[in-house]
């Protein structure tokens, strides 16, 4: 008569704990990621819904400051504007016009004024004076897709305030952009396009490796089981031979 006996083998169960302890990490990691994305992501809500404050001479912790509203006053200097391709909006391909802001209260911020296209760049409007102006602090990051920089063909393809700033001979720009907030319709460049949508997938991710972990563990239970014929079955089956 058979019978089913469970009975791990070593090397199989040796591979499947390695196997499950990275599973089950990576489950753990995005547990972790979660809980870091809702922090960030209730923390820009928080930023957004505030009112503005003056921007400060220095910034301080960029968690603090990123995607806060500021206001400052100076003038606009249009003779060094920086261009940052591509962008589109509404399926026009295009750029952000960054321009240097000098500041009534001394030193220079890189202001990101909106989208505009080549067509409309000469008819841009471009407020002269000492100005106040509102937008959103955001640090600019590049990622791994987008192409490096040109300085020497002033081409730029992301906001390198270092980089932009060095362009101009100055070393005290932020390293945040003043992102614009609006600007009145049927006018150039067009503001108030910052896009603040971030995935937030984490717990989409931890259900998934949870579950490979507990998948891998099922397939290796079910593997480890043998069936084994008892001594009055072999005698049996002997006889019959």
């Amino acid at each position: 008569m058979a019978t089913r006996v469970f009975q791990p083998r070593l090397l199989p169960t040796a591979i499947m704990l390695l196997m499950l302890g990275v599973l089950v990490g990576l489950g753990y990691w995005q547990v972790e990621r979660l809980a870091w994305k809702t922090k960030l992501l209730a923390a820009i809500d928080a930023h957004m819904a505030a009112p503005p404050v003056p921007m400060p001479e220095l910034l301080g912790d960029r968690v603090d400051w990123q995607y806060r509203r500021v206001t400052l006053a100076g003038a606009y200097d249009y003779a060094h504007e920086f261009l940052i391709q591509p962008r589109t909006l509404d399926g026009k391909v295009g750029y952000h016009m960054v321009v240097p802001f000098r500041r009534a209260s001394g030193g220079t911020v890189l202001v990101n004024r909106g989208w505009i296209s080549d067509d409309l760049i000469k008819s841009a409007v471009r407020p002269q004076g000492l100005l106040q102006i509102e937008g959103v602090l955001q640090y600019p990051d590049k990622t791994a897709f987008t192409p490096d920089n040109a300085p020497a063909t002033n081409s730029w393809f992301w906001i390198d305030t270092a980089a932009m700033g060095a362009s101009l001979g100055l070393k005290d720009v932020p390293p945040a952009v003043v992102n614009i907030a609006e600007s009145p319709a049927n006018t150039f460049p067009v503001a108030g396009k910052l896009r603040l949508e971030f995935r937030n997938d984490h717990k989409q991710y931890a259900i998934f490796w949870f579950s490979m972990a507990g998948v891998l563990a099922l397939i290796w239970f079910l593997s480890q089981w043998r069936v084994i014929e008892d001594a009055a079955g072999e005698n049996k089956h002997a006889r019959v031979q």
